[in-house]
């Protein structure tokens, strides 16, 4: 399907489209070549794909990573989240990205989609996206840490914890068990095994946390030599600081970046601040507000 402006296409992508693709990738996000293509070998659908043509040439994309909205009461919403909005630098300021977009969120509906879901890279983009009619809804915690504050944190009392790896499968099932009854978002096996190839690109891991009788899960990317990124890290608030604790000895560095749902951490310090935003497709009796203080975790960012 395809949706027509003056000069313009609006379709999914098709096949021999990669290579002006990735062009646009590199102008707009300025990743290595070698993360591109990881990415292309790895995630890439052309069905998950958007593309806006102007004269038969892409000049914007936006991918939609399947995912389920889960509420408080356990009703499963059929989402997407809008990944890689990105317009090539010669066609913006041309109103190219609300009309990707929009036909996105058109498509969604059409496919019985109930919400499109997206991270904002700063904060110009949350002004941006809310005259779209987005809406703040999924928060996190973060802190920055160094190596030699994790020690004092850990709680002695409490039974050492057990850092191993973890297939995407159990992933999601620890995942899933340590947010229930929380509004969050949930993702398919597949895209927690993109997590994992991410994670090992980048010298960590997606792990299973046991904690005596506590168990959780963490995914840890590793950022620089000096810098590794706790993304998401799941478990009982009181067995956090253990956690920590014995990721520091498992992944060393001199700064470690946590994220936290809102209700964890708090003895972590740092700030709790929006994450991701959203927009209904249809009517629906669910409601998001921002006391819900919704999880959206990994982004893929």
């Amino acid at each position: 399907m395809g949706e027509v402006y003056p000069m313009i296409n609006v379709r999914l992508a098709q096949s021999g489209e990669i290579v002006r693709q990735k062009e646009i990738w590199k102008r707009c996000f300025g990743d290595a070549d070698s993360f591109i293509d990881f990415y292309y070998d790895n995630r890439y659908k052309a069905e998950d794909t958007v593309v806006l043509l102007d004269k038969g040439q892409i000049a914007a994309m936006l991918t939609q990573i399947p995912i389920r909205v889960v509420t408080q009461d356990q009703r499963s919403l059929n989402s997407a989240m809008f990944y890689a909005i990105a317009t090539h630098p010669d066609d913006q300021h041309r109103g190219l990205a609300t009309q990707i977009i929009d036909f996105s969120n058109q498509f969604l509906g059409q496919t019985q989609k109930e919400l499109s879901v997206l991270v904002p890279a700063g904060k110009p983009l949350f002004d941006f996206y809310r005259k779209l009619g987005y809406q703040e809804g999924f928060y996190i915690r973060e802190s920055v840490l160094q190596g030699n504050e994790l020690d004092p944190f850990a709680l002695h009392k409490i039974s050492p914890c057990r850092i191993s790896a973890i297939t995407p499968e159990k992933y999601n099932q620890r995942r899933d068990q340590q947010l229930k009854g929380k509004l969050y978002v949930a993702y398919n096996d597949e895209e927690i095994a993109y997590q994992k190839k991410l994670s090992q690109m980048s010298g960590a891991e997606i792990y299973a946390l046991d904690c005596g009788e506590g168990q959780g899960c963490v995914a840890i990317e590793r950022v620089t030599y000096d810098k590794v990124l706790i993304k998401e890290i799941l478990i009982s608030g009181e067995l956090i600081p253990n956690a920590l604790k014995e990721i520091a000895l498992h992944i060393s560095a001199k700064e470690y970046v946590v994220r936290t749902p809102t209700y964890l951490g708090e003895n972590l310090g740092g700030s709790i601040h929006p994450f991701g935003m959203f927009k209904m497709q249809r009517k629906s009796d669910v409601e998001i507000t921002p006391e819900a203080s919704g999880y959206l975790g990994l982004a893929f960012d």
